[in-house]
């Protein structure tokens, strides 16, 4: 009985992690989606403003591995890939990265919920037997 009741908590808890790692995964998810939409939404000189001088140029006269993203990010949205490679090498990566996150996301949602609802329902049945 008390094996039975140490496996019934164990498998509670993964549970709970993986409910955890879900909801943290979606709302990433959805911050990744905003960075991608911004350069269709927002004119590049106004998210300018709000950019901060990179602290690592301006206290080794070097670029950082992200400087000139988020004018590479403006070059690809708007399909120049060899302007945003002369930016920053990193970004067609991260850009791809990103997208394939958000689409990912984006499909899985129906089914992830699904699943959300399955193991909270079972979570609370659990939980009511306790």
């Amino acid at each position: 009985m008390m094996i039975q009741l140490k496996c019934n908590m164990l498998q509670s808890r993964q549970k709970e992690l993986m409910l955890t790692g879900l909801f943290v995964w979606f709302i990433l998810s959805i911050g990744v989606f905003i960075i991608l939409l911004l350069p269709f939404v927002v004119p590049q000189h106004q998210l300018a403003q709000f950019i901060p001088e990179c602290s690592w140029q301006s206290q080794f006269h070097k670029p950082c591995a992200f400087c000139g993203m988020s004018t590479a990010f403006y070059a690809i949205s708007r399909g120049d890939f060899a302007q945003a490679h002369r930016l920053n090498p990193l970004s067609l990566c991260i850009y791809s990265v990103f997208f394939l996150t958000t689409l990912f996301a984006v499909i899985t949602l129906k089914p992830s919920i699904r699943l959300v609802k399955n193991i909270t329902a079972t979570l609370h049945r659990d939980s009511a037997f306790s």
